[in-house]
């Protein structure tokens, strides 16, 4: 076979895979994943895929996609997807490509779909979710699978998206509403995470992308940390939806999580820190256009490479930030990007900041009246930047140890 690249075959996460589009997905195609090294048979066996998606869009031969049989949990959910799409259009929601990544139902489906998609609801026992395995005596079924290869949130968000499912494949004839297998287990939700930043660590992790040629990385960190954006919210950031106050730059973002209106307010540090980015790139991005690249080419997603600055991905930034992370604390720190939006709340909440005004800087349902605020208080620069102020104090009063 040579040294010919094989179309959809690429290299992620330390692993080959063959990872068919979007379009082939809808079609039945699956992600296959391979081993560290490619062997001939791995080659052949992706060559094959790759013969067979000819077939299927030459009309040659039908799509592998499966068909759930009638009265089966994956007929069940097939409609209610179809259902919730519908229920979106009615009321004039669109989504977008971030909205569907956050669809937690694809999600739990990639579970749920191998252990029931073809089985009766009326069949399915709490000993399928979980039992003792009598050669072992260790906890198996779903849950214990689904804990051990993710997580232990993995596990919780797939109980949550399978009593949804099972509340509307109730009302759909499918099943009896109090006959939920799951609830004969509870389904006890993770501790949240704790882990915080200071300010002088993100400063040196900021520093340290910069003099280590990310500037990209190093831009979009402290953009994220002033602004408290999510790292996915903040990625998204283009050159056209910032604008300049009597404060200093604004960012005006709807967050893709909430759909709420967001103000994310730069410091004299950040702005500073985003115009040298933005000058070392030598161009002039469009209005459009992420703002916040790697440093140079990339893998693309066929292989082969990208040539020039690629905008971060969430994996290419994960990946970046854990190597800063690595070098200046070592492989022992596990606090991770998402980390920065907390710890802005951390040292709001010690400068005094009022809960409405936090509630405003990070578009969310922090206060308790945020479905009144959310209709008659649309976000505001002043509020958004009081958040800023009580960073500022609490920032020194956690550095004193108050």
């Amino acid at each position: 076979m040579g040294k010919d690249k094989v179309r959809y075959l690429v290299f992620v996460n330390g692993r080959w895979r063959w990872r068919p589009t979007r379009k082939m997905r809808s079609l039945g195609f699956r992600l296959e994943t391979f081993g560290t090294a490619l062997t001939a048979e791995d080659k052949a066996r992706a060559l094959a895929l790759n013969d067979d998606w000819d077939l299927v869009r030459r009309g040659l031969a039908p799509a592998p996609r499966h068909i759930h049989p009638a009265g089966s949990v994956g007929e069940a959910y097939e409609r209610a997807m179809a259902l919730r799409a519908a229920e979106r259009k009615a009321k004039g929601i669109a989504w977008d490509r971030a909205h569907e990544a956050r669809d937690d139902w694809p999600r739990a489906w990639k579970w749920l779909d191998p252990a029931f998609g073809d089985v009766n609801p009326a069949r399915i026992e709490p000993e399928d979710f979980l039992f003792i395995d009598p050669a072992t005596g260790e906890a198996a079924g779903l849950l214990p699978k689904i804990e051990h290869r993710v997580s232990a949130a993995e596990r919780h968000r797939v109980v949550k998206v399978w009593r949804a499912l099972w509340k509307r494949m109730a009302r759909m004839g499918y099943c009896d509403i109090h006959a939920d297998p799951s609830l004969a287990i509870t389904n006890t939700a993770p501790p949240p995470r704790q882990a915080v930043w200071t300010n002088r660590e993100v400063l040196r992790l900021v520093q340290r992308a910069w003099r280590t040629g990310k500037p990209g990385l190093a831009a979009l960190m402290a953009v994220t940390w002033d602004t408290m954006l999510s790292p996915g919210d903040a990625r998204r950031l283009t050159a056209g939806q910032m604008a300049r106050d009597a404060g200093g730059a604004v960012f005006f973002v709807d967050r893709a999580k909430t759909g709420r209106a967001a103000a994310g307010t730069l410091s004299q540090w950040s702005d500073a820190i985003l115009s040298a980015y933005l000058r070392s790139l030598g161009v002039d991005l469009l209005d459009t256009a992420p703002l916040f690249r790697t440093a140079g080419s990339e893998p693309g997603p066929r292989g082969g490479r990208r040539w020039g600055p690629q905008p971060y991905t969430k994996d290419k930034a994960d990946k970046d930030f854990r190597a800063v992370r690595t070098a200046l604390f070592g492989l022992g720190e596990t606090r991770q990007f998402a980390d920065m939006r907390r710890s802005g709340a951390v040292e709001a909440d010690a400068g005094g900041a009022r809960v409405e005004d936090l509630s405003n800087k990070m578009a969310n349902t922090i206060h308790a009246s945020a479905r009144l605020r959310k209709t008659y208080t649309p976000v505001n620069v002043p509020s958004v930047r009081r958040v800023d102020d009580a960073r500022a104090l609490g920032r020194a009063r956690l550095r004193k140890g108050d």
